[in-house]
């Protein structure tokens, strides 16, 4: 299986969701299983290119469009057509998720497009919480440990992102090298539930804390288009005014 995400980007322009949510009074549930309503994940051409930024917006828009009962399954040729534009038709490449977040706001993936994206920080479980309730799918990255890559589709379900005994410390190490985007679209107390290589898989909060990057709140009309309103406790028209002042 491959990858795609390069280091993280910086740009001091980066909407924080600090400034619009205090996720530390927000009431969020103990667990969030609506994920249940997505029967089957395809691949997105990840098993062929380093498109894991791709494959993830991918992933988030199929489960947005689930929950809200109008299913949208996005095709390797829309996500092969997205990382080709990103790479410049070096689809061997692997890009940032920044880069992928302002080409899918700016251009769309798969003909969909994004509201507006505010950076999450790194690795803390009460905002992933946070992001997964008020947006519906949370954007993130990871240095993968060696021990957590298949190297065949058979054993995409069988390796446990777990950090368990036993595990050589080299193998156990964080890889900048191993660096891959998911999308996390749901929770529960012991694990983070995530989309990848055409899989839903578990995660636990020790997995997530260790070998989280950065992580994203991705705001999408595939998640609100049923009222058209923001979600509880997200201050929307302070974003708005915001984004009129930032280019990305």
């Amino acid at each position: 299986m491959l990858l795609g995400r390069v280091k993280s980007v910086q740009d001091p322009r980066m909407l924080k969701l600090d400034n619009y949510i205090a996720v530390q009074t927000l009431p969020t549930p103990p667990q969030h299983d609506i994920y249940q309503h997505t029967d089957g994940w395809p691949m997105l051409a990840n098993d062929q290119f380093n498109c894991c930024t791709s494959a993830a917006a991918g992933h988030m828009v199929h489960h947005w469009t689930t929950v809200n009962d109008d299913e949208v399954v996005l095709t390797d040729k829309d996500i092969i057509q997205a990382h080709a534009e990103l790479t410049h038709d070096h689809l061997t490449d692997p890009v940032s998720m920044l880069d992928a977040l302002k080409f899918w706001r700016k251009t769309g993936i798969g003909n969909h497009q994004i509201h507006s994206f505010m950076t999450a920080g790194k690795a803390k479980a009460d905002t992933l919480r946070a992001v997964i309730y008020l947006f519906g799918a949370a954007y993130i990255g990871l240095d993968l440990p060696n021990f957590a890559l298949p190297h065949t589709i058979e054993q995409i379900p069988t390796i446990q992102w777990e950090i368990t005994p036993g595990i050589l410390p080299e193998d156990a190490a964080p890889q900048v090298s191993n660096g891959h985007c998911v999308a996390a679209i749901g929770y529960d107390e012991n694990y983070v539930y995530v989309v990848t290589w055409g899989t839903l898989k578990t995660m636990s909060w020790d997995f997530f804390l260790r070998y989280t990057d950065e992580a994203y709140a991705v705001l999408s009309t595939d998640w609100v288009q049923k009222d058209k309103q923001s979600p509880s406790g997200f201050d929307l028209p302070t974003l708005e005014r915001d984004l009129a002042l930032v280019t990305h």
